[in-house]
This record gives C-alpha cells, sequence and structure tokens, in this order.
C-alpha cells in the first residue's frame, strides 16, 4: 500500500474538494520557468528530519525536485509515516506550501489551518469490496486496511490479530481492540499503563488494571455519529465495558462503521491520546474532572449495587502521582464496600492493593 501528498503554494483552497480540484487542474501545468522552490522544500524537509535518519527507509520513491511542474508529489514509507509526515508539515507551513493528504482526508493550510478534518471518508475506498454474504473475517480485514491510514500517519502501529492498532507512549501502550463476530464487530481501546516499580505488586497477571476508553463519549463531544448496540439489560453492563458491539453484518454497514469510526479517531481520540501521555495526565481525567467529563468507562458510576472499580485504575493512578488526597479517596471507597452488601466480597482483594501502596487500612 502506496501512501501520497501533494504539495503546491499557489492557490491557496478554502476546502477539501476545491483542494482536490485544484490537484487535478495543476497536474496539467508547467512553469515557462524553473521554480527553485520544490528544491528549497525539499532540503527543508530533510533537515527536519530526525538525526540520522535512513533516507533509503523514509520514501518509496525517493522525492526529486522538478521545477517546472507546479505540484510536488511525495511518497513516504508507510512504516515511517509518524517520523516523516511531521517533517513535511513542519517545512510546508515554514515555506508557504498547501498539504493536501487524501488518505487522512486533510488540507494542511500554511497558516497552520487544517480543513475538513474529520471528513476523511472520502479519501478511503467508497464501499468495501466484499460481498454481502462475505464472511465477518472478510469484512474486518477490509474494515482495518481502510482505517490503518488514520493511524499509521500518527505513528500507530498495524498489527495482526485482535490488536489492530498499537503505540507505546510516556504512560504506558494504548491498544485498539477488534474482532468479529458474526454481525457485530467487538470494538474498544484500551490503555495499559507502565506503573511504577513500587506498584507492580498491585497488577493483574495480564498487567491491569486497564483504562477504558469511551468512544461515545468522545462521539458526543465532538458531534460525530457513532453508532452501537446497547447491551442487554441481564447483562448489567454498560457499552464498552470492555467492548462495544458494532453492527457489521453486511457491506452497508461496514461502510458506516468505517466512516464513524474514522470520524471519531482522526482529531479526537488519537489527538486526546497525545494531549494525555503521562500518568499524571490520566489522572487527572481520571480523578479530578466532573463525573459527565470523565473519559474511562465505569470509573464513576455504579450499577444496580455492583460497584466497577473492582481493580480500582483510579486509586491506582493517584498512588502512583503521589497525590495527596490518596488516602482520603482510599478510606471513602473502603467505607463505600463496607457499606455495601456486595462490595464486602471484594474489600479484601481492595485492602491487599492499597497495602501495596503503603495503606494499611
Amino acid at each position: 500500500m502506496s501512501y501520497v501528498v501533494h504539495l503546491w503554494q499557489q492557490p491557496v483552497p478554502t476546502s477539501l474538494a476545491q483542494a482536490e480540484a485544484t490537484l487535478r487542474a495543476m497536474r496539467h501545468q508547467l512553469r515557462h520557468e524553473p521554480d527553485p522552490g520544490p528544491g528549497q522544500l525539499l532540503a527543508a524537509i530533510e533537515a527536519a528530519l530526525p538525526p540520522g535518519h535512513d533516507p533509503d527507509a523514509s520514501w518509496v520513491e525517493q522525492p526529486e525536485a522538478d521545477g517546472r511542474e507546479t505540484v510536488l508529489s511525495l511518497s513516504p514509507a508507510v512504516a515511517e509515516l509518524g517520523t516523516v509526515l511531521p517533517a513535511i508539515e513542519a517545512a510546508a507551513r515554514r515555506l508557504g506550501w498547501v498539504v493536501l493528504d487524501l488518505q487522512a482526508g486533510e488540507v494542511r493550510l500554511p497558516s497552520g489551518h487544517v480543513l475538513a478534518r474529520h471528513d476523511v471518508a472520502s479519501a478511503l475506498p467508497e464501499s468495501p469490496p466484499v460481498a454481502l454474504d462475505a464472511s465477518p473475517a472478510a469484512r474486518k480485514a477490509w474494515l482495518q486496511q481502510a482505517l490503518a491510514p488514520v493511524f499509521k500517519r500518527r505513528g500507530w502501529q498495524t498489527q495482526r490479530g485482535e490488536f489492530w492498532f498499537i503505540k507505546n507512549g510516556a504512560a504506558g501502550q494504548a491498544r485498539v481492540f477488534a474482532n468479529a463476530e458474526r454481525r457485530l464487530l467487538k470494538h474498544g481501546v484500551w490503555l495499559r499503563l507502565d506503573w511504577p516499580a513500587r506498584l507492580q505488586p498491585a497488577l493483574s497477571s495480564d498487567g491491569g488494571p486497564q483504562l477504558m476508553l469511551s468512544l461515545d463519549y468522545f462521539a458526543r463531544r465532538a458531534g460525530l455519529n457513532f453508532s452501537f448496540e446497547a447491551p442487554a439489560p441481564l447483562l448489567n453492563k454498560r457499552a464498552g465495558d470492555p467492548v462495544y458491539a458494532l453492527p457489521m453484518a453486511d457491506a452497508e454497514q461496514t461502510t458506516r462503521c468505517r466512516d464513524e469510526l474514522a470520524a471519531v479517531y482522526d482529531g479526537v481520540v488519537l489527538d486526546w491520546l497525545s494531549d494525555h501521555d503521562s500518568l499524571q495526565a490520566l489522572e487527572h481525567q481520571a480523578n479530578r474532572v466532573d463525573n459527565a467529563a470523565c473519559p474511562f468507562i465505569g470509573l464513576r458510576q455504579r450499577n444496580d449495587g455492583h460497584d466497577l472499580l473492582h481493580y480500582h485504575p483510579d486509586l491506582l493512578l493517584a498512588a502512583a502521582v503521589d497525590a495527596p488526597d490518596f488516602e482520603q479517596r482510599a478510606r471513602e471507597r473502603v467505607a463505600m464496600y463496607e457499606a455495601d452488601s456486595l462490595g464486602r466480597f471484594a474489600l479484601p482483594s481492595l485492602r491487599a492493593l492499597l497495602a501495596v501502596c503503603g495503606l494499611n487500612l
């Protein structure tokens, strides 16, 4: 799979559609006199790349500056998008070039503005190349491939199996889970955190507790559509706990799933994750914001007498950052469990966690 971005200096478009039309027109134009601008831009991109990078690994085709062409088209290697795209965008902004990224559905202007940031569907296949009776696995594979550019341009890695995309950061690893089951795609985003060594004994066998992102919270906040099936009432769960059930029984639903997920992730969830890549930032979101603004599933609610904090990631985060109110929060949690007939069964594990944190209650 190739990745191409197109750059030019004038005219500056006012929409994604206008940028696409401009590209089509300018591809047929040549300059009468060679322009040194493309060569200067390539030199600026090279300077913006990290020291010691391998030029051969950065590009599918080595860029060349043709001073007579009005459009410069570059083909960064997909594996290097997280490094090369930021360099392209930084150099283009500094020198006054427009960047059209059709894979992401974005136009980046010299002013720094980004046009049609959430309108990524037009940059992806118009419909899935699978028959209506294709297997869930085929629809799943197409959907992962269609969404890959949204993640790769931000430095995420594509994986095989149930974890489609992962990214390691300062706070830990963000993981996008997806698994096709007949007519549904089970989907979710989990944060597996890098806890301080002193708290390692409190973790479960799979390195938890993990934080689960509420995708419907992000969609509602951004005014975007996000279709999912609510869990059956008897299951006593919330949507996204631990995964969302996304309808994906045929080509039409698969296309809608692609469009909605692309919009929710691009510029919303992925930007939020980049802005909250520290234990301190995540602790603030877990413990310091209003209930309605908490982006994590299960941290602020009780469900028919069942408390959802069996692994207490909010308390562990407070301990990890040495929050001054950690002990107060821990005592309140113990008191809540003591007052709950079902919660009392979980008191031993809660007290064991708190003991690891240096608090014996």
